[in-house]
């Protein structure tokens, strides 16, 4: 299937220009010189002067060619990175949720005390505050630091006040973990909100590459 050359890239395109331009001043070359009819010597030195003109010129374009598509290949690279890493952290950052979630769940399914939370979801809180770390070594991109960042302080907070609890009484109906836990819940929507936004922006990121 034959490619068509747009007019916005003949104009936007280095090489294309140069060549565009050569050609048309080719053109006029020869109608001017078939008009007043050139001898062979005006002929030559006309050609020569124009061709070496042309050849310097498309070399110059030749060179800003090559340096545009380097440049559009690392803004591709750097996108797909973005995309890789966003992936990475929508997939840390879900796992992280799930693991706070499953310990707000294990506290109110344990009235009596929370030795529960400490056998059952206190190493789940730990390997997400290890994920998290192991994210936030990566090069992330300025939307998904604060995510990340939030993630990690939700973590600590919720291990903290889980451990906190501990032995405490039954945690079934509590006051201090009713107000905690809308609070933490608050803060879980607006993370996955922000993770979610970072992961869209990668996309378009890459599609607009």
């Amino acid at each position: 299937m034959a490619r068509h050359t747009s007019p916005k890239k003949l104009f936007t395109d280095p090489l294309l220009s140069a060549f565009g331009i050569a050609g048309f001043v080719i053109g006029v070359l020869l109608f001017y010189g078939i008009k007043h009819r050139f001898s062979s010597e005006q002929w030559a030195t006309w050609v020569q002067a124009v061709g070496s003109v042309s050849a310097i010129w498309i070399s110059l374009a030749l060179v800003q060619h090559q340096i545009s598509r380097q440049q559009e290949a690392e803004k591709t690279r750097d996108a797909k990175n973005d995309l890789r890493i966003a992936s990475f952290a929508q997939s840390v950052i879900g796992e992280a949720i799930d693991a706070v979630r499953a310990t707000q769940r294990a506290q109110d399914a344990w009235p009596d005390d929370g030795a529960g939370y400490v056998f059952h979801e206190r190493s789940r809180i730990q390997a997400a505050q290890i994920m998290i770390r192991t994210l936030a070594a990566e090069p992330l991109f300025a939307e998904l630091i604060k995510p990340v960042i939030d993630m990690h302080a939700l973590l600590v907070s919720v291990e903290s006040a889980s451990e906190q609890l501990v032995g405490n009484g039954p945690f079934r109906n509590d006051s201090r973990l009713a107000s905690f836990w809308t609070q933490k819940n608050g803060q879980l929507e607006a993370i996955a909100a922000s993770t979610a936004a970072a992961m869209d922006i990668a996309h378009r990121s890459l599609t607009a590459g």
